[in-house]
């Protein structure tokens, strides 16, 4: 029985010393795959995306609603204007939760388009706020809102709202 309990010590240790926002980062995994997925669909089959999304679903850019519907046309029509296309996201979970029903993401993220048939990168760098509700046993984004940001590469040692909170512009 003692043999076992310095063991116990050290695993009860370990836990405890778990930081809050690894915990919070564990919560939140299943958010960010579900953003993962949408942006693999994005340059190649953006007509499969919106089973990720709540049929309630409002988007904000900035201070402009959007629509579902004319966000995969247009990245359709971005498919169909270049040649060798690829589309990558960078997202750090900034915080989160994960409740029964509804859960959210603050990330900052920076969104690149590049193609080869015009030699061109498109870049955007945006804090956004992603809103999960659980429909049919599925998490869906019922809501998402990114502020845009000017082009600045947050390293992880950095304060990625420190430009949030003292803009440039």
């Amino acid at each position: 029985m003692f043999k076992f309990l310095p063991v116990l010590c050290f695993t009860i240790m370990a836990v405890l010393s778990i930081p809050g926002s690894l915990m919070a980062a564990q919560e939140t995994d299943v958010y960010e795959n579900i953003l993962e997925k949408v942006d693999g669909l994005v340059c190649t089959n953006p007509e499969k995306i919106p089973k990720y999304y709540s049929s309630k679903l409002v988007i904000m850019t900035d201070d402009k609603r959007s629509l579902l519907e004319n966000r995969i046309k247009s990245y359709r029509q971005m498919i169909s204007d270049f040649r060798d296309i690829k589309c990558q996201t960078q997202r750090k979970v900034l915080t989160g939760t994960k409740g029964k029903e509804v859960g959210y993401a603050l990330v900052d993220e920076i969104s690149s388009v590049t193609s080869k048939s015009t030699d061109t990168e498109e870049r955007q760098h945006s804090v956004c706020s992603y809103l999960f509700v659980k429909e049919s046993g599925d998490w869906k984004i019922s809501m998402e809102h990114c502020s845009s940001l000017p082009d600045y590469t947050i390293n992880p040692e950095d304060d990625a709202l420190y430009y949030f909170h003292n803009p440039i512009y």
